[in-house]
């Protein structure tokens, strides 16, 4: 039989134990199981940042893969650890939208509160949950342990008011920068599809104090020092600096507003 798959995708950093001990709870019960990380570099506590992350890479795996997703900043409240099912995959995590993107994208899914206290590490830890509820609910996933063993269903998990551009007049839209990527580019949640004329007609997105009037196809088309809109691998409008980092150079982060006029 081939090796269950279990993707690991936190906030916590790669400095404390806190990974360590998630995979020695994993392997403890399932030995079997085959852990990947995907990162634990996320923004700390920024919740909309890993659901759209999460977004990104989840259709990329095969079905039946098992997913940990820990960006918690409610660890130890009233919030629910829940699992997901989404199109033959599984999230477990907090109810805390991070799964937003997953829930708005899957064609079918059934989410679940996890309350049987069977499958999990003990004692639990009011602050890490990861390593007591999570990861031992994913292993025992991984072992064949059946979803409905694990909580009822539930149809009120927590999605996220993800942000969408708004007409401030009749061709300017005012919108917000979804995360910013590892080289500085800054991904707008402007979807190229929705924003089709800029290829054909002149434009201003402004961020910032910058303006930028470039559509690029490439990175390496433009000059080194030039700011430029290129439509990124996610599908949305994205404010980039060749070889260098657009939000360094214009001090933004994510959430930070981006203005779209349409000529």
């Amino acid at each position: 039989m081939p090796r269950t798959l279990i993707t690991l995708t936190t906030d916590f950093g790669l400095t404390d134990h806190f990974v360590g001990a998630m995979k020695g709870v994993i392997s403890a019960t399932s030995p079997l199981a085959h852990t990947v990380d995907i990162s634990h570099c996320l923004q700390k506590f920024d919740i909309l940042e890993a659901a759209f992350f999460v977004g990104e890479f989840w259709k990329c795996w095969p079905k039946k893969t098992i997913h940990v997703v820990v960006v918690d900043p409610g660890v130890g409240s009233s919030r629910r650890p829940i699992l997901l099912e989404a199109d033959g995959q599984f999230f477990l995590g907090p109810d805390n939208g991070v799964f937003t993107f997953v829930m708005k994208d899957a064609k079918k899914f059934i989410t679940r509160e996890l309350t049987n206290d069977k499958y999990f590490h003990k004692p639990v830890s009011r602050t890490f949950h990861a390593r007591d509820i999570f990861a031992p609910v994913a292993a025992h996933l991984a072992k064949g342990v059946k979803p409905m063993l694990l909580g009822a269903k539930i149809g009120d998990a927590l999605r996220l008011a993800i942000p969408q551009p708004e007409r401030t007049s009749r061709r300017t839209f005012t919108g917000t920068i979804l995360k910013i990527d590892h080289f500085g580019n800054l991904i707008t949640n402007f979807k190229a599809t929705d924003f089709g004329a800029i290829q054909t007609s002149p434009f201003e997105m402004s961020v910032g104090l910058k303006t930028v009037r470039h559509l690029a196809l490439h990175y390496a088309e433009c000059d080194l020092d030039e700011l430029f809109v290129i439509e990124g691998s996610s599908g949305y409008l994205e404010v980039c600096l060749n070889q260098d980092s657009a939000a360094g150079k214009l001090g933004c982060s994510s959430g930070a507003p981006v203005e779209l006029t349409l000529f």
